[in-house]
């Protein structure tokens, strides 16, 4: 078993943060939604320049991860103006799929079922595959895993299966939490000892979607992000790489998004909120860089990048409205 944070560290970490989350969204600044909605439409355009003739975007098994962008971005990875020649971006991710899927691993067939949610496709039957019966045929009742080194596929595995409406064992969510490394977040080999943000954020956003947004695990690593973000607002890779990173960035939004944190709330805001902090990362012609000192386009945070920038945020959603009547006593 790994070393725990002291629990009095725990104990005041459950009974400050959520106070915190109740904070953030009264006070947030205004919605960055119109920014965001323009940011993703210029990410698209520059992703779709990248199509290949015969429909794929980026290498093998790919073009699903792009398909599934696209259709959160609100458009058809299926229809004329994705598909270059005789196939669509939506056919290209189901033609990869016999050789993409050749080696069964969770994180894999986690992608391909979210892509197939994504674009409203049948996960039972999407280029000839049960893509849920696969993927629960991974999990392992022994340790409650769905891969066996990898707690960021693990990760995409429970979310895949979160968003097909699919149950989470419990010995799953223990099995996570007992993962936990003693700075409260998690890294991505099982067995590890080394915190990576980009596993933490996916492992946050994973709990939530379970049900467990409020696991003393997922709090406690909550406090971690929200004390290790960087100064420009932004999170870097691992704890000492000194620059934050697109991707990163993308993934701790994406978690604390889910499990009802404001990304721009004052909890997250430094000089400027950390949904400001990942559209500084966006070129001009519309991708996303990797690094802002690091000049040069990136797929992999350019797709990633979408779904935290299409999310909604506590600070826009309505609140709850009580009308108070007076009481008369007959």
């Amino acid at each position: 078993m790994k070393r725990r944070t002291p629990i009095l560290i725990l104990i005041l970490t459950m009974l400050l943060i959520p106070g915190l989350r109740a904070l953030a969204s009264p006070f947030a600044p205004i919605s960055t939604r119109p920014q965001r909605e323009a940011a993703v439409d210029k990410d698209l355009a520059w992703i779709h320049a990248q199509q290949q003739a015969n429909g794929a975007v980026g290498g093998l098994g790919e073009s699903c991860d792009i398909a599934r962008a696209v259709a959160l971005a609100g458009d058809d990875p299926d229809d004329p103006t994705w598909t270059p020649g005789r196939v669509s971006l939506l056919k290209r991710c189901k033609l990869d799929l016999p050789e993409y899927l050749a080696r069964e691993d969770a994180g894999r067939i986690a992608k391909v079922l979210r892509a197939a949610i994504a674009t409203d496709e049948d996960p039972q039957d999407f280029g000839g595959y049960d893509l849920i019966a696969m993927l629960e045929s991974q999990y392992d009742p022994q340790t409650g895993f769905y891969h066996p080194h990898n707690l960021f596929r693990n990760a995409l595995a429970m979310i895949a299966l979160e968003e097909a409406e699919r149950p989470i064992s419990a010995k799953t969510i223990a099995a996570i939490a007992n993962e936990q490394n003693s700075d409260g977040c998690w890294g991505w080999p099982i067995g590890g000892d080394v915190t990576d943000t980009d596993t933490s954020g996916l492992i946050i956003h994973a709990l939530a979607g379970a049900g467990y947004a409020d696991h003393p695990a997922a709090v406690q690593c909550v406090g971690t992000l929200m004390a290790r973000q960087l100064p420009d607002a932004s999170w870097e890779a691992r704890w000492g790489d000194a620059a934050g990173n697109s991707d990163s960035t993308a993934l701790v939004i994406q978690g604390l998004a889910a499990a009802g944190w404001d990304p721009e709330g004052p909890a997250f805001t430094k000089d400027r909120t950390a949904v400001e902090a990942l559209l500084a990362f966006q070129a001009e012609d519309g991708s996303f860089w990797w690094r802002y000192d690091q000049a040069g386009t990136l797929l992999l945070g350019s797709k990633q990048a979408i779904q935290p920038l299409v999310m909604t945020y506590p600070n826009e959603r309505p609140k709850p409205f009580t009308l108070y009547l007076p009481v008369s006593a007959h």
